[in-house]
């Protein structure tokens, strides 16, 4: 994961310019493990912008990205804000177009942001990011930005002006907040999604914990989202035949039926994962036959009143929004 991410924060430093500057927070007791990491970035071209805050982890907010995004904006001195998690690869000439969409949109748009994919999977715990992002997520994210501007932004990349910020959006009602993309987004809309797409990373320590990773997503979804949520049972025509194998279990047109479906889904799911230009090993490659089952198996989680866990305290979040404690 480490070497991930200290690829993915040195795509980012390479895009930087004269015009621009890269803050970074390393948790003052990780120091060590990411010196060798600091060091291979400062050599980087554009290294020499880079800047780098070593603190204690903050935790004046719930939610753990949002506290450190606000100890980190008071570095920030650029009028345009570019915010991205650190295991985000940056494509070459990101900054210079996500400058000139917001330029192009002028006051009709707050904020562009960008969807993201995930191309490469090195193990089964990362085919639930994998496949949760490709198949279920970026058809309908690129679909939206075709459609015109959106009321929500995605966490990957949100590039916005500072001042739109400071004027729009709260600190404690973002730090608050599960679904902290979401709200940014309904802040500072209206929002363009660009149509650069950006790569993020599908490492997860065990299969646990990248379900657990899923179960958020689905329920963060649902939260934020709920009647759409629901209506996502049209096109989830397994559960119809599910219920058609236990109530006629003699009936070998429901055992076709589910077994068809199964094998359509995930046949559209691999199509949907070369589209993208996935590559992984020829065990993932089987598992997505899985998938179609995996997905239903969300949707059906997502309404049970379980919780959700983010951050190294694995503090549970029961509801979209919860006060730091």
């Amino acid at each position: 994961a480490r070497a991930a991410i200290t690829e993915a924060v040195g795509s980012f430093v390479r895009e930087l310019d004269a015009e621009s500057e890269l803050v970074l927070g390393v948790p003052r007791e990780a120091e060590a493990e990411w010196a060798a990491a600091l060091a291979k970035w400062r050599r980087l071209k554009g290294g020499e912008r880079l800047r780098v805050r070593v603190m204690p982890t903050p935790g004046q907010h719930a939610n753990p990205k949002v506290a450190w995004l606000e100890a980190l904006s008071a570095e920030a001195t650029g009028r345009l804000w570019l915010w991205s998690d650190a295991d985000i690869f940056a494509p070459k000439g990101l900054l210079t177009d996500l400058r000139a969409e917001l330029a192009a949109a002028g006051s009709a748009v707050h904020a562009v942001t960008s969807a993201y994919c995930v191309r490469r999977v090195t193990d089964l715990a990362g085919m639930a990011d994998a496949l949760f992002v490709n198949v279920e997520f970026l058809p309908g994210a690129l679909l939206l930005g075709r459609l015109g501007t959106v009321r929500l932004s995605f966490g990957a990349v949100v590039f916005f002006r500072a001042d739109d910020f400071s004027s729009r959006v709260n600190w404690a009602e973002l730090g608050a907040s599960l679904a902290d993309d979401y709200v940014l987004g309904q802040r500072l809309a209206p929002v363009r999604i660009s149509p650069q797409l950006v790569e993020t990373t599908a490492i997860q320590p065990g299969l646990g914990a990248a379900l657990r990773h899923l179960h958020r997503w689905h329920r963060t979804i649902r939260w934020c989202r709920p009647g759409s949520f629901a209506a996502l049972l049209v096109v989830m025509p397994l559960l119809g035949w599910l219920a058609a194998v236990l109530i006629r279990q003699a009936d070998p047109r429901s055992w076709q039926g589910l077994l068809g479906q199964i094998a359509v889904e995930a046949l559209a799911s691999a199509v949907l994962m070369l589209g993208v230009g996935a590559r992984m090993p020829l065990r993932c490659w089987l598992a997505v036959a899985a998938w179609p089952v995996v997905r239903a198996a969300g949707w059906v989680t997502a309404w049970l009143p379980l919780p959700v866990t983010w951050g190294e305290g694995k503090a549970a979040w029961r509801r979209p929004v919860r006060e730091r404690r």
